[in-house]
């Protein structure tokens, strides 16, 4: 290979690392996502994962700040009713969503929600970004039941 080919061929690699680490959050963002984990953390130092360990998800956000998000147990029985009301555990909202760059947060505003306490509320997460995988820490926690709790749910590209 010649020197000029080697030099064209660095070029175009560095310009790809540059584009790829140039990418705004939102763009990096942007898609359909697959639920890989789910954690539950309590004040008192307690995790768990309510779904159960088959549990499945799909996050999808679009490039005008429209957003779905379902997260429900891979264990639920099938069973002969109403498909309005739904077999749990599971939760799902929709909505608009906006991100902070700076921070790296996503805010996400539910207009609907199988738990309508969330239903016009804005619900903050950090976000972790790395290649085809993201994660997301909400703050504040959570109230529940069991106490607060702060989710960390991590998802996959789809494909």
């Amino acid at each position: 290979m010649s020197t000029n080919s080697c030099m064209v061929v660095i070029a175009m690699v560095s310009a790809s690392v540059t584009t790829a680490s140039a990418q705004t959050l939102k763009e990096q963002l942007v898609g359909t996502w697959s639920l890989v984990s789910n954690s539950e953390k309590y004040q008192d130092g307690k995790e768990e994962n309510s779904f159960g360990p088959r549990m499945k998800g799909q996050l999808i956000l679009t490039p005008t700040g429209q957003f779905s998000m379902f997260i429900m147990s891979g264990d639920r029985p099938k069973v002969a009713s109403d498909p309005t009301m739904p077999v749990g555990p599971a939760v799902a909202y929709f909505g608009t969503y906006s991100l902070d760059e700076k921070d790296k947060t996503i805010v996400y505003r539910p207009v609907g929600a199988t738990f309508p306490n969330f239903e016009g509320t804005e619900q903050k997460a950090t976000v972790t970004i790395n290649g085809d995988d993201m994660s997301y820490v909400r703050s504040p926690p959570i109230l529940s039941p069991k106490g607060p709790f702060v989710p960390t749910v991590t998802w996959k590209r789809a494909k």
